[in-house]
């Protein structure tokens, strides 16, 4: 397995992906401004952290002249809030921009002109717009992209970026669009977190309600999300620009229906509310089908397992 060097890593997704590297017998290095708040001291031992901010150039640059990795993966996004990356970004626009797309700017042109193989990085389903603007309701990796959320904009300007560099300066790189990721490690508010309040109740034997929406959103589990990136580093075929990552869709309701019946004696309530968004469907065949990639977690395996580590208390590496 070659080098590798992650942005982002030591967020909740990032983190992960760390983790599928290691397991994988890769040599990687994580940039960022500090290991916290998902790297664990385990984590730390396996792998070289080189502190930096990717909004400066010249911290990416150094770092790359540094490590030559032969693998670049950017999941780097504002997030300082803690609200989740669409309330971040929706609280300080200015930041968004200066992470999401000067940084992301800035680890492309370090990439180029290092000479750097290969780059995967992460976008979001949330460049899509609501469901009427697309026939019979359902988003396709080439439907139009009509943001709602200002961080879904500033992932918008990150795929024009990436094409720019992928047509005009020879850069090799293929983003993913993540649905909305659960799992355990997850550290930040939002609308997953809710979804992590009834799995640790459970875990706990506690009583608890959570108010939650009540429209059906795509979702996939931390580990298959990392499993993901791994999955494009191995494929040896022709990749595209850009793929819709998807797995299932499930709401709130579900999940503690699915959760009491794993831990029988649970406690929990859900009171739906209205999130006034109506999603699309959105398909991420093309990606499984041009790859062969396929979840290995369904919803309910998934659940079975985000419990089982938060029994444990720890944070497991990704199989």
């Amino acid at each position: 397995m070659s080098k590798v060097f992650i942005t982002g890593g030591s967020g909740f997704v990032g983190a992960h992906v760390v983790r599928a590297y290691i397991e994988a017998g890769a040599t990687v290095t994580v940039f960022g401004t500090s290991p916290k708040p998902c790297l664990t001291a385990s984590d730390l031992s396996h792998i070289s952290f080189h502190e930096g901010d990717i909004a400066n150039y010249g911290d990416i640059d150094q770092a790359l002249a540094k490590t030559r990795p032969d693998v670049v993966v950017g999941l780097a996004a504002y997030g300082e809030t803690g609200q989740g990356l669409l309330a971040s970004a929706a609280a300080d626009q200015m930041s968004a921009l200066k992470v999401n797309v000067g940084g992301f700017h800035n680890l492309l042109t370090a990439c180029s002109r290092k000479n750097v193989q290969r780059v995967f990085w992460a976008s979001t389903l949330a460049v899509f717009g609501r469901a009427t603007l697309y026939p019979n309701g359902t988003a396709y990796d080439d439907s139009d992209r009509r943001p709602e959320t200002f961080y879904g904009l500033t992932k918008v300007l990150a795929e024009d970026l990436a094409r720019f560099f992928r047509e005009t300066e020879g850069l090799t790189l293929t983003g993913l669009r993540l649905p909305l990721i659960f799992g355990p490690g997850l550290w930040y508010q939002g609308v997953a977190s809710k979804i992590k309040l009834l799995f640790e109740a459970a875990a706990k034997n506690e009583e608890t309600e959570v108010e939650a929406p009540a429209e059906a959103v795509d979702l996939m589990y931390v580990k298959d999300a990392a499993r993901a990136f791994l999955h494009l580093t191995n494929h040896t075929g022709q990749l595209d620009l850009i793929y819709n990552l998807t797995a299932y869709s499930s709401t709130a309701i579900e999940f503690a229906e699915i959760i009491e019946e794993i831990r029988p004696g649970s406690k929990l309530r859900v009171k739906p509310i209205s999130s006034k968004t109506d999603y699309p469907t959105v398909s991420g065949e093309k990606f499984r089908t041009s790859t062969g990639f396929a979840h290995k977690f369904n919803l309910r395996t998934a659940c079975e397992d985000y419990i089982n580590e938060i029994t444990k208390g720890q944070v497991a590496r990704v199989s």
